[in-house]
């Protein structure tokens, strides 16, 4: 069977980043949640991926990194549900 896990990159106060911890959570996607606020190395990783995929955007919270057998994808804020159906269809056919 295909394992799936995530990493919410967020900040306190953030509700999108609340909406997409219960989105995983629905989905029984286990997750670490790392806040950039508190987090020097998360807030390096946040830049990082605004800088290498987002580049001229101003960095935001959430950015969820999701990882399967499918590979790692990286979604941009609150809309994760069709991210999370993709890996964990994959999961389920495996």
């Amino acid at each position: 069977m295909t394992t799936i896990s995530a990493t919410v990159l967020s900040k306190p106060g953030c509700a999108p980043c609340l909406w997409v911890k219960k989105a995983l959570d629905q989905h029984g996607v286990p997750y670490v949640e790392r806040d950039v606020l508190a987090d020097p190395a998360a807030l390096d990783q946040l830049l990082d991926l605004y800088a290498n995929i987002r580049r001229g955007q101003h960095p935001s919270t959430p950015v969820t990194i999701i990882t399967s057998d499918l590979g790692v994808e990286t979604v941009f804020g609150a809309d994760i549900h069709s991210a999370v159906k993709r890996h964990t269809r994959a999961a389920d056919a495996a």
